[in-house]
Formats: structure tokens, C-alpha cells, sequence
């Protein structure tokens, strides 16, 4: 059955993958004491299964060590930046050494299995859709709360014990804070299965470095070609480093993975994906989205400022299932009781667009402003 390890860690029936990473001790040894290439030869021992002693550093120790040296020069995403943002030097992600996020909340709009989820947004990104929601975070990666290690991993324990399946951990990109990420999972006190929402623009050394950190990777295939991740998002390179990203993590952990439906690219990013997925991981849970909305630069650009055509859907949903992509058989949520309530902080604000097509668009609607627009769109009252 799909995602059955998540779902056993979500269940809290299995230890989260961190934590079994936090109790392989290393032996007698001192991390800053030995060179980069020597710690990735004893990570990579550690992540094989070498035995484990009772003393010394953990493999969760090591992973914070080379992700804080990749720091130095960066490496963490496939753009390959190699700025020193320990320095003060920063990259396309524009993000330094201090991590931040605009917003956390335990919310009920993702997969069945992952609800609910305590989801948690970072500022800044490495990519530059120009249909970005979220684009504000993107343009300033110093908005929001900083991420102190010790405050946010007590929070993420919180929202566990308020109900949270999960931490999901999204962006703008999580890749880019992946230091104060694993720095943070040492102060969990009640264990979460973490799941890594991402764009899967992720390096190798990376990839590496989360493997046995996470439970569930959930991400976005969102270009067929390197044109249209170019022209879309000012990314080179996009299909071969995600496509490499997806068949890594599908062989340490569970993955589902996502495709928005873009206006005038069924041909040209779905279909493509599609068959990748149809030739290298067709069991692998697959979620098409046509929820896509034109914001930020979309708005002006005359094909992304439009909506999806119900021909657009149709020929969607027609080829994945010609492919016989795993796209609904897996999709079941978890049994539990929690009650369904808000739960959450953090800097976000409700955005209303008019549409050049005249429609209006909105995003991030609190709580007091759901029951409004449920109650326009039935036609009813808002008590």
C-alpha cells in the first residue's frame, strides 16, 4: 500500500526517520576536527547502516556539521551558487544565515494522508515562478519570525500535540534553510513525521543530507522542458535535477508528486512528466492540480494570465490516465478524530485580484473571511 511508512510514522506507530538518524552514535570522534571530504565518507557510512556505538556525535550531528559548511560556499540547491552566505554573501534565494518564516499553521488542505498538517512557511525561494502566490516572501527572504532552533522545535512539538499529523515544511523553498531546519529537530519534544514540500531543485549533497531526515517528500514537478522552466521561472536545468531528485528520494523514503496544470502546457511540461513518471516511478503516488490562479508577473504575461480551459482539463486527466499513473488509489487519509480548528501565527495577509479575464482571484483567506465567501458562493448568509 502507498506511503505506508509515512502513514505507520504519522500514526505514531514508527519513530520518526530524524530521530533514529539522532540515535546513531559515531564513536569518540570530534566533527570539526576532520575535513569535509572525511565527514561525507562517514556519513554515507552511517547512512548505509555502519554500527552504531554508544558514544560520541550523532548521524543527525554530522548531517548539521555539512550543511553548516556548505554554508561557506553554497551548494545546497542545483544552481550552485557557491556564495559564502556565512559571510554575509547571499544567492538567488537571497537568504543569509538566519532562517525565517511568515507563517505556521495546523491546516487541512493537502493530501488525505497528510491532514491535518502543521505547515510551515519559509521566506525566500530559488526559483522565480512568475504565477507566485507567495511572491512578497520571495522578494524579501528577511520578512517574518526568525527560526531559533531551540523556540521553533518546541513549536513544532506543539502543534504535534494539538493534533498535526506532521510538519510540512514548505517555502518559498525549504531547501535553502536546511541548516536551521536539522539544527531545529533536536528540540522536538513530541515527534513528528516531517515531510519536505519542495520544488525538488534540491543538489545532491542535499538530496544526501535528508536522506533519513525525511518521512515524506512531497514535490512539485512543475516544467517539462528547460525552455519553459526559463521563461516561467528563470530556472536552467529544471527537468534532468528534478527528475534525478524524485528517483533519489523514491529510493529512502515515500513521495508524492505534484503537477500544477499551467494554461497553454499540457503538451509541452505535462505530457513529458507524465511519461517520465510512467517509465521510472509509475506506482508512485501522482496529484494533478488544476487549482492554478494567475498572480504576480502571470498576470501580465498573455498566456499564464488566463485559466485553465475545461478542454485543457480533460486532455490533462485523459493522459495520466492513458499512462496509468498512480493518481487516486493512494490518496486516503489517515483514521483519526481531531478536531478541526485554527490553529496557527505568523505575518499573512489576505491578497484580492481582478483578473485581466474579469474574475477575482482570492488567496490566503482567514478564518473570519471563510464562512463570507462560502456563504457568496452558495448564495446564503453568513451565520
Amino acid at each position: 500500500m502507498a506511503l505506508e511508512l509515512y502513514r505507520s510514522v504519522a500514526a505514531g506507530k514508527r519513530l520518526p526517520a530524524y530521530v533514529r538518524t539522532a540515535r546513531r552514535r559515531l564513536g569518540p570522534i570530534n566533527l570539526e576536527e576532520l575535513d569535509t571530504h572525511e565527514l561525507w565518507a562517514l556519513h554515507d557510512a552511517g547512512a548505509r547502516g555502519h554500527p552504531s556505538t554508544d558514544s560520541g556525535p550523532s548521524l543527525l550531528d554530522l548531517k548539521i556539521e555539512l550543511a553548516e559548511r556548505m554554508l561557506g560556499e553554497c551548494r545546497l540547491c542545483e544552481h550552485q551558487c557557491g556564495v559564502d552566505r556565512r559571510g554575509g554573501e547571499a544567492g538567488i534565494c537571497g537568504v543569509g544565515t538566519n532562517s525565517r518564516y511568515f507563517f505556521e499553521q495546523i491546516i487541512w488542505g493537502e493530501e488525505a494522508p497528510l491532514n491535518p498538517s502543521h505547515e510551515v512557511f519559509f521566506s525566500g525561494c530559488n526559483m522565480r515562478c512568475k504565477f507566485c502566490y507567495s511572491w512578497e516572501t520571495i522578494l524579501d527572504p528577511g520578512r517574518g519570525m526568525p527560526v531559533l532552533p531551540e523556540e521553533f522545535g518546541r513549536l513544532i512539538g506543539r502543534r504535534r500535540r494539538e493534533g498535526a499529523l506532521n510538519v510540512n515544511l514548505i517555502g518559498g523553498e525549504p531547501t535553502v534553510h536546511l541548516p536551521s531546519i536539522l539544527r531545529s529537530l533536536g528540540f522536538i519534544d513530541s515527534p513528528t513525521a516531517v515531510v519536505w514540500n519542495s520544488n525538488f531543485l534540491m543538489s545532491q549533497h542535499t538530496v544526501r543530507l535528508l536522506n533519513g531526515i525525511v518521512d515524506l517528500y512531497v514535490g512539485d514537478f512543475r516544467f517539462g522542458n528547460d525552455a519553459c522552466a526559463q521563461a516561467v521561472a528563470g530556472t536552467d536545468g529544471y527537468f534532468e535535477a528534478a527528475a534525478r531528485n524524485f528517483r533519489l528520494a523514491a529510493g529512502t523514503g515515500d513521495v508524492i508528486v505534484r503537477h500544477l496544470v499551467l494554461p497553454g502546457h499540457v503538451d509541452c511540461c505535462l505530457r513529458p512528466i507524465a511519461e517520465w513518471m510512467a517509465e521510472n516511478l509509475p506506482e508512485t503516488p501522482f496529484n494533478l492540480m488544476f487549482q492554478y490562479m494567475p498572480f504576480y508577473e502571470a498576470l501580465n504575461d498573455p498566456m499564464l494570465c488566463r485559466s485553465l480551459t475545461p478542454q485543457e482539463e480533460c486532455d490533462a486527466r485523459r493522459l495520466v490516465l492513458s499512462l496509468g499513473l498512480n493518481i487516486s488509489r493512494w490518496n486516503r487519509p489517515l483514521p483519526q478524530g481531531t478536531e478541526r480548528r485554527e490553529v496557527g501565527s505568523g505575518e499573512i495577509s489576505t491578497t484580492i485580484i481582478v483578473r485581466p479575464d474579469g474574475r477575482v482571484a482570492v488567496m490566503h483567506l482567514h478564518s473570519q473571511l471563510m464562512n463570507l465567501a462560502r456563504a457568496l458562493k452558495s448564495g446564503g448568509d453568513t451565520k
